[in-house]
């Protein structure tokens, strides 16, 4: 056997890795053959990798073509949605411009009809904008129907923006308010710029000189109270006016007073009735309350209380300070030079005559008075008066820039002759009429139901808030038809009227003549009747005066001045005013 050792290598540092194939055959070791496998490997991974790539690439590209159809599909929702808003905002700029009549409103249906009318030679409820077609539609009301719109709380107005088949919609909720006109200076019965011819049996009546605790607008809104808070003068305190007429405590306005007894805890009336005042600070009518602060409370009573529920008094003309020369009140009348006032100083009463043309400041209407009787109030009796107590006034029967013929009676209240331009003044440039109404005849009709005779004549001579009735010819005649029920009649042009009226006041109200005015019948009106003596062109403008009289013939009364009637058809049939409701708005 042969002896021999084997010798054993280890692996050094100085020999290249078995795995580095091309570093071994450089070190003159043999080069070492390929595994069989090696081959079918790299294929496989070209070809996916391949396959990865092309994956990338398709996926990149869906990706990246969805991406522009979304931010196409986003632009085109962007846009109409801002259409959309855009018919919110024109539905705001569209029912403020003048023209927009409600005449017949009373539930959501109406509303679009009114909707439909005509602004600028497009209809309200619909129009283009680029790259759209808006359309606006009251989808709600509030209440879901109303009388009228001094009803109407609040409307839900939807506004849809319409491009091929896509669209976007927005509903907002707006606020309804119907504001007041402004106060009526009308400083007669009758006011008529030609004179004034009376006949026969026929009578005006004024108003003579009252009590004063009777000047006041009675049970004008109904309140109760919230608990049994007492009353402390200078503090205010709210009051529930649920159940009261809505539009008297919309047009119930911050400034003005109400009239109140008292209670005690319980709520009941205290004995005698004695009674406060109370300044109006702030009205909420979508909570129907009423802020109201004591600024006159009677002595002996020590702890008086609100009632539990009472009808209020609105005070026409409130006193706000008082001297032996002057007066200063917040009045719903018109005062004139010469008219008499009547106040209760302490347990007197007293009566002046307006000495001065009255003029309007911030603190009020301020007028001289003298000729005071009994006599002049001492300094004593001047401190007793009352922020907020009523003003009693005479109004005269008629008031004419011309002459005065009388037939068999005196007018109640008594005459004026040959007025002063700052109490009647001339028709010309309209401003006997801007000076009644406090605007301009194209103002007033943009917010009236304009009318033709024979459409007037179809609907019973009713009136219904501020009617504006018209003729080509400018010469209307009402003959045994009736005039009805409340509001501000405007005539263009001349007026007969002959008519058999079925009892007193059928009309309440205004009624305003541009032309001339015969009255025959028994016509009686409660209001007062304002007569300009105009003559229109066909556009309805002054272009001259007719000076035949004002003539009132046949029997009874034809005119009986109403303050409370002029203070009330002035409330609530102003503009319209929409207000967007915050929080309400929402995309469909």
């Amino acid at each position: 056997m042969l002896g021999f050792k084997m010798k054993t290598f280890r692996r050094s540092s100085a020999f290249p890795q078995p795995a580095d194939r091309t570093s071994l055959s450089t070190a003159g070791v043999g080069p070492t053959r390929p595994r069989p496998d090696e081959g079918s490997t790299a294929i496989i991974t070209v070809l996916m990798t391949g396959m990865t790539l092309a994956s990338i690439i398709a996926i990149t590209t869906q990706v990246s073509l969805g991406t522009r159809r979304t931010a196409a599909d986003d632009a085109t929702s962007a846009r109409l949605l801002m259409a959309a808003e855009s018919g919110l905002a024109g539905f705001l700029d569209r029912t403020r411009r003048a023209g927009v009549g409600y005449s017949g409103a009373n539930n959501s249906a109406s509303m679009n009809t009114v909707l439909a009318q005509m602004i600028d030679g497009s209809p309200m409820n619909s129009f283009s904008v680029p790259g759209a077609t808006v359309s606006i539609k009251v989808n709600k009301t509030i209440p879901a129907t109303f009388a009228s719109l001094n009803d109407l709380n609040a409307i839900d107005v939807t506004s849809t923006a319409t491009s091929g088949s896509d669209r976007s919609s927005v509903t907002q909720r707006f606020t309804v308010k119907r504001g007041n006109l402004p106060k009526l200076n009308i400083p007669g019965a009758l006011t008529s710029y030609p004179g004034v011819n009376l006949n026969g049996n026929a009578s005006i009546g004024g108003a003579t000189i009252d009590a004063p605790d009777r000047a006041v607008f009675a049970s004008y809104l109904n309140l109760k109270r919230r608990d049994a808070q007492s009353t402390v003068k200078g503090v205010p305190l709210v009051m529930d006016a649920t159940g009261s007429l809505l539009p008297r405590l919309k047009a119930l306005q911050p400034g003005s007073y109400v009239r109140l007894p008292l209670a005690d805890a319980s709520g009941a009336v205290l004995p005698g009735a004695p009674t406060g005042l109370f300044r109006v600070d702030a009205t909420d009518s979508a909570a129907q309350t009423v802020t109201l602060t004591p600024t006159s409370l009677p002595s002996g009573v020590l702890t008086p209380f609100l009632p539990t529920s009472v009808p209020a008094d609105l005070v026409r003309n409130a006193l706000i300070a008082v001297s032996a020369s002057s007066l200063i009140i917040q009045n719903s009348e018109t005062f004139i030079q010469g008219d008499t006032v009547s106040i209760r100083l302490g347990t007197e009463t007293y009566t002046a005559k307006v000495s001065s043309t009255p003029v309007n400041t911030s603190a009020g209407t301020t007028f001289s008075v003298g000729s005071w009787a009994p006599g002049t109030p001492t300094a004593a009796a001047l401190l007793t008066f009352s922020e907020g107590q009523p003003v009693s006034k005479s109004t005269l029967g008629v008031v004419t820039a011309r002459s005065f013929s009388r037939g068999k009676t005196d007018p109640v209240g008594g005459v004026m002759e040959n007025a002063s331009a700052a109490v009647v003044p001339s028709p010309l440039n309209d401003t006997l009429f801007t000076q009644t109404f406090g605007m301009s005849p194209d103002s007033l009709q943009a917010l009236s139901t304009v009318v033709t005779e024979a459409q007037f004549s179809a609907n019973s001579k009713a009136i219904d808030g501020l009617t504006w009735l018209t003729s080509s010819d400018h010469s209307l005649n009402l003959n045994n038809e009736k005039i009805t029920g409340k509001g501000i009649l405007i005539v263009d042009g001349d007026l007969t009227v002959n008519q058999n009226q079925s009892g007193a006041c059928d009309m309440n109200g205004v009624l305003y003549v541009r032309g001339n005015l015969r009255i025959q019948g028994n016509l009686q009106l409660c209001g007062a009747i304002v007569v300009e003596g105009s003559v229109l062109n066909n556009d309805n403008e002054v272009i001259s005066i007719d000076y035949s009289d004002t003539a009132l013939a046949g029997t009874g009364r034809k005119i009986q001045y109403d303050p409370n009637v002029l203070y009330d058809v002035t409330q609530g049939t102003g503009k319209v005013a929409f207000s967007s409701l915050v929080g309400s708005w929402r995309q469909q």
